[in-house]
């Protein structure tokens, strides 16, 4: 047959038609198997596409967790350092605030002790004025009794002083009764001669006399005095504390030993001066003449000023020192009282928690 062939590998006669037909359905089934391979490419390439977005999505989702969740660390962290500096704030207001409080507890305490103080002070200064008064009292009672009972007071002091600050004169009183002053003053030198005599009168009333001057003259030519010295709370208006009056020395009360001194050196220096001198009228006009003159004022005013100025410095150095004394015995009176306080106060408050400070704790009754 025209459209049959043999089959080269078996032998077999074939036909044309089955072939064709046989082609025909290999090229199908070719191509269906292409279209399945293309097919399940597609699906392949579908799933593949499928799985990675699915993990994609997880990744973003997992990503976008942990963002969340570092987010939240974040607004966690930044919430805590935000607590921490408030705590942190408060508890410096804490401190301000009780420093505060420790600090007008301590003015409080200061102005308690000082008005405590001030109260003591008031009343320290009432009772200083009530013995004033007292002592004002107690004086003009006593300047209402006898005038010569005082007068011989003052010459016991006076006499006393002379005998205290120049152990080697002879200080003796005038009898009562007697005319020749109050008080004689022998004074001796250093080699134990006498160097000339001294005659001190007192007189303690509110108005100056001039009839003391000539009495008191007349006084010393009879028991011989070299100079003459008239002690008394009111003096001559030329005179201030100190001065040569009409031939006599006159002063007050405050500076007789600065006086006695300066007469006493200028005694001894003049006594030694005209020992060699031969004569004794000649000695005796040259030691008046010089004990009267303005050399000798000048020098005996010059000592007691001198001596009037070393004892206002010495005075003044005493209220000084004193005065110093008295303010830091006050400030460290002050100082001490308010440490206990302020530490009574804390452990008031602390408790135990406050450590224990031996020296301001109560000793053991035991």
């Amino acid at each position: 047959m025209a459209n049959e062939i043999k089959c080269p590998k078996c032998g077999t006669e074939i036909s044309v038609d089955d072939i064709y037909v046989q082609k025909i359905i290999n090229l199908k089934v070719q191509k269906s198997l292409d279209d399945q391979k293309a097919q399940l490419s597609i699906d392949l390439k579908n799933d593949l596409e499928k799985e990675q977005s699915v993990k994609t999505k997880e990744l973003e989702n997992k990503l976008l967790i942990e963002k969340n969740k570092r987010e939240e660390a974040e607004k966690n962290e930044l919430k805590l350092r935000q607590e921490k500096e408030k705590i942190d704030e408060e508890k410096k207001n804490w401190d301000l605030e009780k420093a505060r409080q420790l600090e007008n507890e301590k003015e409080l305490i200061t102005k308690k002790v000082d008005e405590e103080n001030r109260f003591k002070l008031l009343e320290k200064d009432k009772k200083i004025e009530d013995m004033q008064k007292s002592l004002e009292e107690a004086r003009r009672k006593g300047s209402q009794g006898s005038m010569q009972t005082q007068g011989e007071v003052l010459e016991l002091s006076i006499e006393e002083m002379l005998k205290s600050n120049f152990p080697l004169d002879k200080i003796e009183p005038v009898p009562k009764g007697i005319n020749g002053a109050d008080i004689i003053q022998i004074v001796y030198g250093p080699t134990g001669q006498p160097a000339g005599k001294i005659a001190w009168e007192t007189k303690r009333t509110k108005n100056w006399t001039e009839e003391w001057v000539q009495k008191l003259k007349d006084d010393s030519r009879t028991i011989h005095a070299d100079i003459a010295i008239l002690i008394s709370e009111t003096l001559p208006k030329e005179i201030e504390n100190f001065g040569l009056y009409k031939g006599v020395w006159v002063c007050n009360y405050s500076i007789i030993p600065g006086v006695a001194a300066a007469m006493r050196s200028q005694l001894i220096n003049v006594s030694s001066a005209i020992t060699a001198e031969t004569g004794k009228d000649e000695k005796m006009e040259a030691i008046y003449s010089y004990l009267t003159s303005n050399a000798f004022s000048q020098k005996i005013q010059a000592l007691v000023e001198t001596f009037e100025m070393m004892k206002q410095d010495l005075d003044k150095e005493k209220r000084g020192i004193q005065k110093l004394w008295a303010t830091r015995e006050a400030q460290i009176t002050r100082l001490a009282t308010n440490t206990i306080d302020m530490y009574g106060g804390i452990k008031g408050r602390a408790g135990a928690a406050l450590p224990t400070i031996e020296i301001l704790e109560l000793e053991n009754p035991e």
